[in-house]
């Protein structure tokens, strides 16, 4: 045997065989050259491609499976940590959402008081019934919640960001449009027209 190379999930070993995979890599270094040297001339010489190409196929196969005896144990793995994980994570990100919500909401409520405030304490500096340092420590007196609040474990920091959202694709530019292409496969090769778009044939060789 030669030397094994191990991935380890869930305390489970898959050995994959370093000289196995060595001589795999030989066999299609092989056929790539058998492949480059071809020159199709005559009929005969067409047969032998054929040939060739159905080793090709074959050594496709093997390369599929020896890669999927990795991924596929890897892929069941990962969808079962993510089903594990999914409802903890739901609950989580409603408990998050509901904390942070009602933090924000106390914090616009107080903003908007403190607003009001300081419009009356304008409004009475302005006519006279108040002098404008009596006007400035009202003011400063506010209860405010400031950007940033620190508790006894943790810290909270209110900040506005900037983001972006789509109001009418209809009105978006050519370039920021991705075409759906197995819709559109779809549907053209359904038999539908669709505006620039066409069918054509392609001839390609198949392997069997």
């Amino acid at each position: 045997m030669g030397e094994v190379d191990t991935l380890k999930i869930n305390d489970t070993h898959m050995p994959i065989e370093s000289r196995e995979l060595t001589v795999l890599k030989g066999q299609v270094s092989k056929l790539e050259n058998q492949a480059t040297a071809v020159t199709i001339e005559t009929q005969e010489g067409y047969t032998m491609a054929v040939d060739l190409v159905s080793k090709l196929k074959e050594t496709g196969s093997i390369i599929k499976q020896k890669k999927e005896s990795i991924t596929k144990p890897l892929n069941e793995a990962l969808r079962n940590a993510r089903e594990l994980f999914a409802p903890i994570e739901k609950q989580f990100a409603e408990a998050e959402a509901i904390i942070k919500g009602k933090l924000l909401d106390y914090k616009l409520r107080k903003d908007a008081e403190a607003r009001e405030q300081e419009a009356k304490i304008a409004k009475q500096a302005e006519s006279g019934r108040i002098k404008l340092s009596t006007a400035e420590r009202k003011m400063d007196a506010i209860e405010r919640v400031e950007q940033t609040t620190r508790g006894k474990v943790g810290e909270v920091q209110i900040r506005t960001i900037k983001k972006v959202r789509i109001v009418d694709p209809a009105l978006l530019p050519r370039e920021y449009l991705i075409p759906d292409n197995v819709a559109i496969r779809r549907d053209a090769l359904g038999g539908k027209t669709i505006p620039g778009v066409e069918v054509f044939d392609e001839t390609v060789v198949a392997a069997r």
